[in-house]
């Protein structure tokens, strides 16, 4: 069972990136978590971004910055301001993470 199944019925395409693959036993991030965390680390910043565009898209208090990079989304003043500090704390990290597991040849744990 994913922690993410309830995301499946409004959002499948986060549910995918965050949780398991429809239909399949192959997982995506959560279940990559330990098998492979670069992986892992790509579909969550993936299911981060996902989030982040639909939230601009259905949410009218949330002013689009000049780029639309993941990075800039994040930082909006407005955006960011509608966030714990905490949850603020983890977009960034998973951004961070994601963008490490693509770019670096540093190992991922």
């Amino acid at each position: 069972m994913s922690n993410f199944t309830f995301l499946a019925a409004e959002w499948p395409d986060l549910h995918e990136a965050a949780g398991k693959a429809a239909g399949k036993a192959a997982g995506k991030a959560e279940a990559l978590a330990y098998a492979d965390a670069r992986a892992a680390c790509c579909y969550s910043r993936r299911a981060l971004e996902l989030a982040v565009h639909w939230l601009y898209k259905h949410d009218a208090a949330l002013k689009l910055p000049y780029q639309d990079n993941l990075s800039a989304l994040i930082h909006e003043p407005t955006f960011r301001n509608a966030l714990t500090p905490a949850v603020f704390t983890k977009a960034r990290v998973l951004k961070d993470l994601g963008n490490l597991a693509v770019h670096s040849h540093r190992p991922v744990r």
